[in-house]
Protein backbone atom coordinates (compact mmCIF):
# COMPACT_ATOMS: atom_id res chain seq x y z
CA UNK A 1 0.00 0.00 0.00
CA UNK A 2 1.31 3.33 -1.19
CA UNK A 3 1.30 5.77 1.56
CA UNK A 4 -0.59 8.78 1.78
CA UNK A 5 1.12 12.14 0.11
CA UNK A 6 2.17 14.14 3.01
CA UNK A 7 0.56 18.00 2.01
CA UNK A 8 2.35 19.54 4.64
CA UNK A 9 5.63 19.60 3.27
CA UNK A 10 6.08 22.28 1.20
CA UNK A 11 6.78 21.31 -2.51
CA UNK A 12 9.81 23.53 -4.10
CA UNK A 13 9.20 22.79 -7.76
CA UNK A 14 5.50 23.72 -7.49
CA UNK A 15 5.61 26.48 -5.89
CA UNK A 16 8.32 28.12 -8.42
CA UNK A 17 5.89 26.87 -11.28
CA UNK A 18 3.52 29.30 -9.92
CA UNK A 19 6.02 32.02 -8.93
CA UNK A 20 7.11 31.99 -13.01
CA UNK A 21 3.31 31.91 -14.12
CA UNK A 22 2.03 35.19 -14.59
CA UNK A 23 -1.85 33.76 -14.04
CA UNK A 24 -0.41 34.39 -10.24
CA UNK A 25 1.24 37.56 -10.11
CA UNK A 26 -1.40 39.31 -8.18
CA UNK A 27 0.78 42.40 -7.45
CA UNK A 28 0.58 43.39 -10.91
CA UNK A 29 -2.73 44.78 -9.99
CA UNK A 30 -1.59 46.90 -6.75
CA UNK A 31 -0.66 50.15 -7.28
CA UNK A 32 2.97 50.91 -6.06
CA UNK A 33 3.44 52.76 -2.94
CA UNK A 34 5.56 54.72 -4.40
CA UNK A 35 2.93 56.94 -6.27
CA UNK A 36 5.57 58.67 -8.63
CA UNK A 37 6.25 54.73 -10.27
CA UNK A 38 2.96 54.87 -11.51
CA UNK A 39 1.90 56.00 -14.74
CA UNK A 40 -0.43 58.74 -14.83
CA UNK A 41 -0.24 59.34 -18.81
CA UNK A 42 -0.70 55.50 -19.72
CA UNK A 43 -3.41 55.04 -17.31
CA UNK A 44 -5.09 58.16 -18.68
CA UNK A 45 -5.08 56.53 -22.75
CA UNK A 46 -6.47 53.40 -21.11
CA UNK A 47 -9.85 55.31 -19.69
CA UNK A 48 -10.05 57.25 -22.94
CA UNK A 49 -9.46 54.01 -25.00
CA UNK A 50 -12.84 52.67 -22.86
CA UNK A 51 -14.54 56.25 -22.96
CA UNK A 52 -14.28 56.32 -26.86
CA UNK A 53 -14.41 51.95 -27.45
CA UNK A 54 -11.41 52.79 -29.75
CA UNK A 55 -7.48 50.96 -29.53
CA UNK A 56 -5.12 52.87 -28.78
CA UNK A 57 -2.03 50.26 -29.72
CA UNK A 58 -3.04 50.46 -33.64
CA UNK A 59 -2.31 53.91 -34.21
CA UNK A 60 -5.92 54.38 -35.85
CA UNK A 61 -6.89 55.55 -31.99
CA UNK A 62 -4.71 58.24 -32.08
CA UNK A 63 -5.10 59.15 -35.64
CA UNK A 64 -8.94 59.64 -34.92
CA UNK A 65 -7.88 61.70 -32.06
CA UNK A 66 -5.83 64.03 -33.85
CA UNK A 67 -8.11 64.43 -36.50
CA UNK A 68 -10.87 65.16 -33.85
CA UNK A 69 -8.19 67.84 -32.23
CA UNK A 70 -7.63 69.26 -35.73
CA UNK A 71 -11.39 69.91 -36.55
CA UNK A 72 -11.97 71.55 -33.49
CA UNK A 73 -9.14 74.37 -33.98
CA UNK A 74 -10.11 74.66 -37.59
CA UNK A 75 -14.08 75.14 -36.03
CA UNK A 76 -12.44 77.88 -33.44
CA UNK A 77 -10.66 79.83 -36.03
CA UNK A 78 -13.39 79.83 -38.66
CA UNK A 79 -15.88 81.02 -36.25
CA UNK A 80 -13.28 84.03 -34.66
CA UNK A 81 -12.98 84.93 -38.46
CA UNK A 82 -16.60 85.31 -39.00
CA UNK A 83 -17.43 87.03 -35.63
CA UNK A 84 -15.18 89.51 -36.76
CA UNK A 85 -15.11 89.41 -40.27
CA UNK A 86 -16.41 93.40 -40.48
CA UNK A 87 -13.12 94.00 -38.76
CA UNK A 88 -11.07 91.90 -40.71
CA UNK A 89 -12.39 92.91 -44.71
CA UNK A 90 -13.56 96.01 -43.93
CA UNK A 91 -12.78 98.92 -45.89
CA UNK A 92 -9.98 100.75 -44.37
CA UNK A 93 -10.02 104.17 -45.82
CA UNK A 94 -12.31 106.48 -47.46
CA UNK A 95 -11.43 106.28 -51.27
CA UNK A 96 -14.26 103.37 -51.77
CA UNK A 97 -16.38 103.23 -54.83
CA UNK A 98 -20.49 103.86 -53.66
CA UNK A 99 -21.42 99.86 -54.64
CA UNK A 100 -18.97 98.77 -52.23
CA UNK A 101 -20.77 101.24 -49.10
CA UNK A 102 -21.36 98.99 -46.35
CA UNK A 103 -22.93 99.42 -42.85
CA UNK A 104 -18.96 100.48 -41.34
CA UNK A 105 -18.76 103.14 -43.57
CA UNK A 106 -22.05 105.83 -42.45
CA UNK A 107 -19.78 108.03 -40.85
CA UNK A 108 -17.91 109.04 -44.49
CA UNK A 109 -20.76 109.35 -46.85
CA UNK A 110 -22.68 112.53 -48.08
CA UNK A 111 -25.98 110.43 -47.93
CA UNK A 112 -28.63 113.20 -49.59
CA UNK A 113 -26.21 113.34 -52.71
CA UNK A 114 -26.18 110.01 -53.69
CA UNK A 115 -29.54 109.07 -52.73
CA UNK A 116 -30.21 111.74 -55.19
CA UNK A 117 -27.53 110.25 -57.71
CA UNK A 118 -29.07 106.62 -57.16
CA UNK A 119 -32.66 108.64 -57.45
CA UNK A 120 -31.94 110.19 -60.81
CA UNK A 121 -30.06 106.76 -62.20
CA UNK A 122 -33.24 104.53 -61.15
CA UNK A 123 -30.18 102.57 -59.14
CA UNK A 124 -32.87 100.81 -57.22
CA UNK A 125 -30.85 98.58 -55.08
CA UNK A 126 -28.40 101.01 -54.10
CA UNK A 127 -31.07 103.34 -53.19
CA UNK A 128 -32.42 100.83 -50.66
CA UNK A 129 -29.13 100.13 -49.02
CA UNK A 130 -28.72 104.08 -49.16
CA UNK A 131 -31.89 104.52 -47.14
CA UNK A 132 -31.18 101.78 -44.83
CA UNK A 133 -27.52 102.95 -44.09
CA UNK A 134 -28.75 106.68 -43.86
CA UNK A 135 -31.47 105.73 -41.12
CA UNK A 136 -28.88 103.89 -39.07
CA UNK A 137 -26.63 106.96 -38.65
CA UNK A 138 -29.44 108.89 -37.47
CA UNK A 139 -30.59 106.40 -34.72
CA UNK A 140 -26.44 106.22 -34.28
CA UNK A 141 -27.05 110.12 -33.85
CA UNK A 142 -29.61 109.83 -31.38
CA UNK A 143 -27.81 106.99 -29.62
CA UNK A 144 -30.83 104.81 -29.98
CA UNK A 145 -27.87 102.04 -31.24
CA UNK A 146 -24.28 102.25 -30.42
CA UNK A 147 -22.89 101.94 -33.97
CA UNK A 148 -19.40 100.00 -34.01
CA UNK A 149 -17.35 99.44 -36.92
CA UNK A 150 -17.70 95.53 -36.36
CA UNK A 151 -21.05 95.29 -35.42
CA UNK A 152 -23.80 93.60 -37.62
CA UNK A 153 -26.97 95.07 -39.04
CA UNK A 154 -28.82 92.20 -36.51
CA UNK A 155 -27.14 93.19 -33.52
CA UNK A 156 -28.47 97.01 -34.57
CA UNK A 157 -32.15 95.57 -34.94
CA UNK A 158 -31.39 93.91 -31.57
CA UNK A 159 -30.61 97.07 -29.31
CA UNK A 160 -33.52 99.20 -31.33
CA UNK A 161 -36.73 97.33 -31.34
CA UNK A 162 -38.52 98.65 -33.92
CA UNK A 163 -40.59 97.00 -36.57
CA UNK A 164 -40.12 99.38 -39.32
CA UNK A 165 -36.59 99.30 -38.53
CA UNK A 166 -36.38 95.59 -38.31
CA UNK A 167 -37.92 95.48 -41.68
CA UNK A 168 -35.23 97.68 -43.25
CA UNK A 169 -32.57 95.69 -42.02
CA UNK A 170 -33.88 92.31 -43.49
CA UNK A 171 -34.30 94.27 -46.94
CA UNK A 172 -31.11 95.29 -46.11
CA UNK A 173 -29.72 92.06 -45.24
CA UNK A 174 -31.03 90.20 -48.50
CA UNK A 175 -29.93 93.39 -50.96
CA UNK A 176 -26.73 93.49 -49.54
CA UNK A 177 -26.08 89.57 -48.53
CA UNK A 178 -28.40 87.31 -49.96
CA UNK A 179 -28.00 89.17 -53.59
CA UNK A 180 -31.68 90.15 -54.65
CA UNK A 181 -32.71 92.47 -56.59
CA UNK A 182 -34.80 95.42 -55.95
CA UNK A 183 -37.47 97.32 -57.98
CA UNK A 184 -39.14 100.76 -57.12
CA UNK A 185 -41.77 99.05 -55.09
CA UNK A 186 -39.11 97.92 -52.60
CA UNK A 187 -37.36 101.18 -52.48
CA UNK A 188 -40.83 103.15 -52.13
CA UNK A 189 -41.23 101.03 -49.21
CA UNK A 190 -37.69 101.93 -47.95
CA UNK A 191 -38.42 105.75 -48.22
CA UNK A 192 -41.66 104.96 -46.43
CA UNK A 193 -40.52 103.54 -43.21
CA UNK A 194 -37.42 105.84 -43.45
CA UNK A 195 -39.65 108.63 -42.75
CA UNK A 196 -41.86 107.01 -40.40
CA UNK A 197 -38.58 106.54 -38.24
CA UNK A 198 -37.08 110.04 -38.93
CA UNK A 199 -39.70 111.29 -36.92
CA UNK A 200 -39.01 108.97 -34.16
CA UNK A 201 -35.94 109.65 -34.28
CA UNK A 202 -36.21 113.24 -34.04
CA UNK A 203 -38.78 113.10 -31.43
CA UNK A 204 -35.87 111.37 -28.97
CA UNK A 205 -33.38 113.64 -30.04
CA UNK A 206 -35.61 116.32 -28.74
CA UNK A 207 -36.54 114.54 -25.90
CA UNK A 208 -32.23 114.17 -24.98
CA UNK A 209 -31.80 117.79 -25.65
CA UNK A 210 -34.87 118.75 -23.41
CA UNK A 211 -33.07 116.59 -20.35
CA UNK A 212 -29.62 118.03 -20.91
CA UNK A 213 -31.26 121.59 -20.33
CA UNK A 214 -32.81 120.67 -17.61
CA UNK A 215 -29.63 118.77 -16.06
CA UNK A 216 -27.25 122.07 -16.72
CA UNK A 217 -30.56 124.19 -15.04
CA UNK A 218 -31.98 125.60 -18.22
CA UNK A 219 -35.66 125.55 -18.45
CA UNK A 220 -37.09 123.52 -21.22
CA UNK A 221 -38.31 125.38 -24.38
Amino acid sequence: MTPPCDTIVANDSVLDAFKQSGDFDYARELVPDNETDYNYFDQFWRSLEDLLNIDLSTGNGYNWIWWALGALVVIAVGYLIWRNRSALFGPRDADFKVEEITENDINEVDFEQLIAEAEKSGDYLMLCRLRYLQTLKAASDASLVTWRRYKTPTQYAIEWPNEDFATMTNHFLRIRYGHYTADAALAEEMRSRQQTLQVLIADSTDKQEQSTRQEEGGEPS
